[in-house]
């Protein structure tokens, strides 16, 4: 088998059986945590908005999976941030926007419009 075929058939594999199983996380979470939460929180995901409290589960049915997840040290407290769509070449490196988590909650985000590097903050994140 030619080296591009085998590549290809091996993506529609991987997609294959990667693309249910987020769709069914998705469709568990909905169906399972979604009536539970607050108004404010469902017309977030309604609109796919985050607002500052939510958990990585709303986030995660407002946003979608994030492209890259990397864990900082803040002060002695770790943070999670979540980048989403690349606008540069590398996914972990570059992104449009980005989600930052403490104790499993959203904190903050920001959006950039041009890329930008994403390098860990010295001294940690900005308190906001």
């Amino acid at each position: 088998m030619a080296p591009l075929r085998f590549i290809r058939l091996m993506s529609v594999v991987l997609v294959a059986t990667v693309l249910p199983g987020c769709a069914s996380e998705r469709t568990r979470l909905l169906k399972e945590e979604y009536p539970s939460y607050p108004d404010g929180v469902r017309w977030a995901i309604d609109r796919g908005n985050i607002i500052r409290g939510m958990n990585q589960d709303q986030v995660y049915l407002a946003l979608g999976s994030p492209v890259c997840k990397k864990d900082v040290p803040n002060g002695g407290r770790p943070i999670t941030v979540w980048l989403y769509p690349p606008i540069g070449r590398d996914a972990c490196m570059t992104s449009a926007f980005r989600v930052y988590f403490e104790d499993g909650v959203v904190t903050t985000w920001d959006r950039f419009t041009t890329p930008t590097r994403y390098t860990d903050p010295a001294g940690g994140m900005p308190a906001y």
